[in-house]
């Protein structure tokens, strides 16, 4: 039987990159924490939120992954844009600690719910029509659509007198409904025998043969570990730098309206990272690593050292290089991983 079938990239990367544009203007990211200590709620509180996101993110990042590739990119790309959009209203009118506590851990499993099925259906939409060596293009551009608009989000602080607590997450409501409407007409791509056959197996089977062809893909391809072992040692410096950068500017003496700049600096850097990694042409791995790490690190001795503007110069530094060596990392594990199991391993990633 013949799998594959005509797909019209032209659209899909159409709707790929209009999803990437509203999902990036999340207005609420630079603000939240400011938006709910307005409402009285004490920094603990806000602390147990964030806690919540992260637990959440961290228990939900590979079964999200998993049932992606076990009942499509698509179904749950939109389902990720549904959870978005509700946790906007819940925050909106929420009024109590636990209703927060819900809603960002609402925001957290849509982020799962992003991460590594968007890379895997760009991938496969590309495969499916044999245009793989495009994909650091055309996953620049998406990354570039969605930096932009998040750098633009980023300054959303200064619409505070006009919107209010629920205008911001009101209006975050309508971009990510329209984010989760762009991913509606995507279509499902299908490279393999087992994606064009997916509903015609008992899950609990898929599940099992998924679990099992996952861990013989680490077990048996030690390119996809040490690309994994890597992306995860190297960024580890992209969320101190751009976190603990506003604590010593607050330190330093900024006022708290000035702590949008870095995060818009930074976005910025991240684009122009992108657009130097896209014209990179990278011959070993190993050596564009090593270059990375230690750009990163002088970096981030200047985010931690250097006067203000030298820190936020080495914030922008790490964020700038690190998209350079992830564009190349995310093409060289796609590359080495199979179809079947890609949302998955990206998620492990």
């Amino acid at each position: 039987m013949n799998h594959k079938r005509k797909l019209n990239l032209k659209k899909q990367l159409a709707c790929i990159y209009t999803s990437s544009l509203f999902s990036g203007l999340r207005i609420t990211d630079a603000v939240w924490v400011a938006l709910l200590a307005a409402r009285g709620f004490s920094l603990w509180e806000i602390g147990l939120a964030e806690s919540v996101f992260h637990v959440v993110s961290l228990l939900c990042e590979v079964p999200s992954g998993m049932a992606a590739d076990l009942l499509g990119r698509k179904k749950t790309l939109v389902s990720g844009g549904v959870c978005m959009v509700l946790q906007s209203l819940l925050m909106a009118f929420a009024s109590d600690l636990f209703t927060i506590c819900f809603a960002m851990g609402l925001n957290a499993l849509a982020m799962t719910m992003f991460s590594g099925t968007s890379t895997a259906l760009l991938y496969d939409s590309l495969k499916q029509e044999g245009c793989e060596e495009e994909y650091i293009q055309v996953s620049a551009n998406g990354s570039q659509i969605s930096m932009l608009a998040n750098a633009i989000g980023s300054m959303a602080s200064i619409l505070n007198q006009f919107l209010g607590y629920a205008g911001f997450y009101l209006l975050n409501a309508a971009f990510e409904g329209a984010s989760a409407l762009a991913n509606m007409l995507l279509a499902e791509p299908i490279v393999t025998e087992s994606q064009a056959s997916r509903e015609k197996h008992a899950l609990p089977e898929q599940f099992r043969q998924l679990v099992w062809d996952s861990l013989h893909v680490l077990h048996t391809c030690p390119m996809a570990v040490k690309l994994i072992a890597s992306s995860a040692l190297i960024s580890v410096p992209s969320y101190l730098t751009k976190m603990f950068l506003q604590q010593r500017l607050v330190e330093l003496g900024w006022p708290t309206e000035l702590l949008f700049l870095p995060l818009l600096l930074g976005g910025l850097a991240c684009v122009a990272g992108t657009e130097i990694g896209r014209r990179v042409r990278c011959r070993s791995m190993r050596r564009l690593y090593t270059a990375c790490a230690l750009l990163c690190g002088v970096g981030t001795l200047l985010v931690g050292t250097a006067p203000a503007w030298g820190g936020i110069l080495g914030m922008m530094l790490v964020q700038g290089v690190l998209e350079v060596y992830l564009l190349h990392e995310s093409q060289k594990l796609n590359d080495a991983i199979p179809s079947d199991q890609r949302a998955t391993l990206i998620s492990v990633d």
